[in-house]
């Protein structure tokens, strides 16, 4: 009897430890600093800093997000990316996701925003019971009079400009089907070229594309910066392992959380700033990623 009280205790002890550490890490986020190099950028965007991030889900650091809109203030970009799931797609967070709305507009404050569409945005659009509560997030962000512009990047492409010279930025958003669970549904290079056309090889080419797995066709299709999220890093991640589940779900999933590198391509995968439904998190803080161009 005593050891399985002893086992009991120790068990619990666990449990608290997982809670406890999973909400410091919740109210926590880190900055990751990439330096870009690529042949292809131009000489005048030589120091400039992209901020970006992904999967917000609705979380708030500080009232209205005020620390996370001053921390974002304080680095000073040259523009912003967000790379989808800012929302939650359930129609209980009708309130939070507009107070989400509302810090998107207020980034436009600091910057041109440049934002990607995830999962969580696709759903609220195209579940019946959902689209009044998009149409009222996507007002709050487009109608929004900042000193900057939102570029909603649903297979669209934008150029970014500095002195004469220019990148590109497309935002790729696909159907949910490819986010299905349980399923491993192939998204071809040439699906990609339907959606957002042809790259100029020639030309520094940005990807917003919120699902990770796809990384080898983006690579193909002429993407040189893959800007992703989704996976929340795995919501625990391991020493020397990595991330243990991905949405799908997926154990261990390839792609978790960090830089890869294919041919000549880069896809960077950021943990995320928030969790929605199970929210928990292990050795995997939230961030911001920042991006500088060397």
């Amino acid at each position: 009897m005593k050891v399985l009280l002893y086992i009991f205790i120790i068990l619990i002890i666990f449990i608290a430890s997982v809670i406890l550490e999973s909400n410091r890490e919740h109210k926590n986020f880190k900055l990751t600093t990439y330096k870009l190099t690529n042949d292809k950028i131009p000489d005048t965007f030589k120091n400039k800093r992209i901020i970006v991030f992904s999967d917000l889900h609705n979380t708030f650091y500080g009232n209205d997000n005020e620390v996370l809109y001053k921390k974002i203030k304080e680095l000073k970009p040259d523009f912003i990316i967000l790379a989808g799931d800012m929302p939650v797609a359930n129609s209980k967070n009708s309130e939070l996701n507009l107070k989400t709305a509302s810090f998107i507009a207020k980034l436009l404050d600091i910057s041109d925003v440049y934002y990607g569409v995830g999962n969580h945005e696709k759903r609220m659009i195209e579940s019946e019971p959902l689209k009044a509560d998009w149409e009222k997030y996507y007002n709050i962000i487009s109608s929004y009079k900042g000193k900057h512009k939102l570029y909603y990047m649903d297979n669209k492409k934008y150029s970014v400009t500095y002195g004469n010279r220019s990148i590109n930025i497309y935002g790729l958003d696909i159907d949910l089907s490819y986010y299905q669970r349980f399923a491993n549904i192939n998204l071809t290079e040439n699906e990609i070229v339907n959606m957002l056309g042809k790259t100029n090889p020639n030309e520094f080419n940005i990807l917003i594309a919120h699902n990770p797995d796809y990384f080898t066709s983006y690579t193909k299709w002429g993407a040189d910066l893959i800007l992703s999220g989704h996976v929340h890093g795995g919501m625990v991640s391991l020493p020397f392992i990595g991330g243990v589940i991905s949405p799908k779900p997926k154990l261990f999933p390839h792609f978790d959380y960090g830089e890869y590198n294919k041919d000549n391509s880069t896809m960077l995968l950021s943990n995320g700033l928030g969790s929605h439904s199970v929210k928990l998190r292990i050795n995997n803080i939230p961030e911001i990623i920042v991006i500088e161009f060397d």
